[in-house]
This record gives C-alpha cells, structure tokens and sequence, in this order.
C-alpha cells in the first residue's frame, strides 16, 4: 500500500489517538499535524518525505520515546512516526550492531548480553534509541565511554529531497556531525544508526543512602568536593524525592535525599572500592535506611530509572548544567531541593566527568547536570507545576553552562543548547541540506 493511502488525516478516524499516542505523557500539546504515518520501512519514509515535500509541508519524526514537550508534535505537517521501526543487527566479531529508531536501548543491550558487549544506551527502557541518541546519549557508563553519540559511527538518513543516504566519517560527513547531538533540530530523518560496541561490564554493584532534607547542605557539599575522586565507572546520583517502595509506589513521608551508587566495572574488588566512596559521607550517621552495596542486573538498573518517571501522569521538565562550586551553588540549590511539589515530582543531580567531544555537534556540558522533574495528574495543575520546574530553572541561570537536549523545555524557556561555534555551523548546514526548510527545527515560543 502506498503511504497516501495510509496516512491518518487530521479529522479522520483514529487521527486523534494517533496524535495522542505520539506523547507518551498524559500532557498532551494542542498542536495538530496535518496528518500522520506510522512508518513500517525505510522505503515508507523515503515516500513519505517526497509526498511532503511535494504538497509544502514540513515533517517532523518521533522514535517513540520521552520528549517532555511532545516536541514531535507540530502544528501542520506531516507526523512520521518511526516507533515500529525497531530493528537491530548485531555483528558480535566486529564489535558493532546497527539499531533503527524505534529500538530500546533495554532491548539492545539484551542481545548484546549474550556476547559480552553492551552499549551506552538511556538510562530508561522506553527510551527509542533515536531521539536519545539524536540530543547526544547520556546513558548507562557515559561517565566512561562519552555520551552514547560518540559510539554512533555512521547514519542512514532520509535527506530534504527524499533521498535515502549514509553518512559516516568519509561520506556525507556533515550528516553525521549533525547526529552526534544537534536533537529535534537535525535537518533529516535518520533510519538506521550503525554503532560501535563496548565490552560488556562483568561487575556491577549498587547501594543506596537516605538521608532527611534538613542535611541537604551537607550532603550537597560533600557531593561536589568528592567528584573529582569518583571512578569514570561509578554513576553517582541524587534524588530529590519521597522514596519509591519495593514495587515501585511511592513512600510515605517527605521529599528526602536518595544517595545511589551504581559501579559497571569488570572487577569486583574495584565496584565494591567506588561503592565504599558514599561511606565518606559526614552526615551517614543521620542516614535514616541504607542499603548495602550488593550485586545488581541491567534489568534492575533498567526497572529503578523507570519508577521515577512511570508513564500514565503528567510531565514537566527543565534542566541546566553548572561548574559552579559548593559555596556558590548549594545554597542556591536550597530552594529547589525544599521546593519539590508532591511526591511523584523529584530532583536528578547527576556528577558528570567532562571529556572531549570530537567531531560532533555536542558542546555543551559541565561538572554537574540537574535536572527538575514535576510530576503530577490534575489538568488544572498544568501551569503551576509548569511554572515549578521552569521556574525553578530560570532562577538559577545565572549559575548555568546550558541544558542538555534530553530534558528540554525550550518551548517554555530559551536556553544555551548548542556552543555558539556549533550551533552556527548548524545552521550553515541546515541552509546548505535543507533550503526549503522541510524539516522543523527546535520548538521554541511563538
């Protein structure tokens, strides 16, 4: 069947579950393609491209995963949704695999699992592989391997002018920079992410602290004086939030500070050492429940990172990155940690280690990333907890680098995303491949 014949034209039969479903929150934007496709191939998106182009519209694609402003999701235009698009191909020899957007980054790492290798992939299992890989990978053992972006070695993209290309360090190079971190606004649709693959760890361990909020001061210090001895191999987080029970619901209680350790390294002996870091804590005798470091699956670090943020409830997001230091950052972070609006709302305070960014649009990061989840179900919510989370992030501007791609809310606050250099060169690239502008770029105000 031709796709004409299988788009959903907006008005039609199933257009508005269609358009509803292309948000996996329950804050759905009041924004309407002109109409949509559920692409089943790459052929599908080569055609659907040339029927937009043909008719003016412009197109925007989904891979299916947690883009909090429905930023897919434009008002006129052609919707292509990628979600089925969800192939993989490992080639365990060459240590490589190749993914189509629509594949999870769970379900990647599971086939890899059989050969020793894994790969970089998000930290959530509904996460489509690309999206995340398109605003720059920040995955399991980033902290390690660079953002996940830096392990794509090639692209297949559907260009402006229809065309189905590859792009790699040799060939339609400009294409490929673009990939490596340029997010919703790349000028093409990509269909198929060639990847370089990493040993798979063999020792991996986590443990976890909480503590009450009236130590957020001290705990917050300490974090940042201890960065610089963290291993690559250890991810260290902090949650601001009412703890998560067993199953997933939220505890009783107040917001409190969730110390969590994860250590995917190769060598026991060295997980439990990095563990041992969160026992040099000043307050861990005001630690109200600890739990001791002890060994953990992909799939256990898969189910936590996805209690924090379950589907079913509506989302906001903001974030920042900051170098900012303990005397200058932790009182202004006071308000935000003392802030959070109910449980399901939370804080991520993510210690990053800067590295080189070669040949990638990429640019912008720091010492620290954090990042203001709002959480909650009642519509007539919607623009306080908007307001919490972007609020939150506009006060502490003057200490932020910038926001990562991931957890943009540009649409509700313009932010540093790009160097300046790159994202210049961006659009010099954009100007260059796609002219007429079929493709939409980043949702900012009107």
């Amino acid at each position: 069947m031709s796709v004409e014949s299988r788009l959903l034209l907006r008005g039609s039969d199933a257009y508005e579950e269609a358009r509803r479903t292309a948000v996996w929150q329950e804050r759905k934007p009041d924004r309407h393609p002109d109409a949509i496709l559920a692409a089943e191939s790459e052929a599908d998106v080569v055609e659907a491209v040339r029927y937009a182009r043909e008719r003016g519209w412009k197109v925007k694609a989904r891979s299916g995963g947690h883009s909090w402003t429905g930023s897919s999701v434009r008002e006129g235009g052609l919707l292509i949704d990628l979600s089925r698009l969800a192939g993989i191909t490992v080639d365990a020899p060459a240590r490589t695999a190749t993914a189509q957007p629509g594949a999870k980054g769970r379900d990647l790492n599971e086939q890899l699992r059989g050969h020793g290798l894994f790969f970089p992939g998000g930290h959530c299992p509904t996460v489509g592989i690309g999206g995340f890989l398109l605003q720059g990978g920040w995955g399991w053992n980033s902290r390690l391997l660079g953002p996940a972006c830096l392990s794509v070695r090639a692209v297949d993209v559907v260009t402006a002018d229809g065309e189905l290309i590859h792009a790699d360090a040799e060939q339609n190079t400009d294409f490929l920079w673009a990939a490596r971190g340029a997010g919703p606004g790349y000028f093409g649709t990509v269909t198929r992410f060639h990847l370089d693959l990493h040993p798979r760890p063999t020792a991996m361990f986590g443990c976890a602290d909480v503590y009450p909020l009236d130590v957020v001061d001290e705990v917050l210090t300490w974090a940042l004086e201890l960065q610089s001895s963290l291993p690559p191999a250890l991810e260290l987080v902090i949650l601001g939030t009412v703890p998560r029970l067993p199953d997933g619901t939220i505890g009783p209680g107040g917001t409190s500070l969730v110390v969590s350790g994860a250590a995917l390294m190769w060598d026991d002996g060295e997980a439990l050492e990095a563990l041992r870091l969160l026992e040099t804590c000043p307050v861990l005798d005001r630690a109200v429940e600890r739990m001791p470091p002890g060994r953990v699956e992909m799939a256990e670090l898969y189910a936590g990172a996805d209690a924090m943020e379950p589907e079913g409830h509506r989302w906001a997001v903001d974030n920042m990155w900051t170098d900012a230091g303990p005397a200058e950052l932790v009182p202004a972070v006071r308000e935000l940690f003392t802030s959070v609006p109910n449980g399901l709302s939370h804080i991520f305070w993510y210690p990053w280690r800067p590295q080189p960014i070669p040949d990638a649009a990429l640019s912008v990061t720091g010492n620290l990333y954090i990042a203001a989840f709002a959480g909650w179900d009642d519509p007539a919510e919607d623009e306080r907890m908007v307001d919490w989370a972007t609020g939150q992030m506009r006060r502490l501007e003057p200490l932020s680098l910038g926001i990562q791609l991931a957890d943009e809310n540009l649409v509700n606050r313009r932010a540093r995303y790009l160097s300046e250099e790159n994202a210049a060169r961006l659009e010099r690239l954009r100007a260059r491949h796609d002219p007429d502008g079929v493709f939409h770029s980043y949702l900012l105000p009107s």
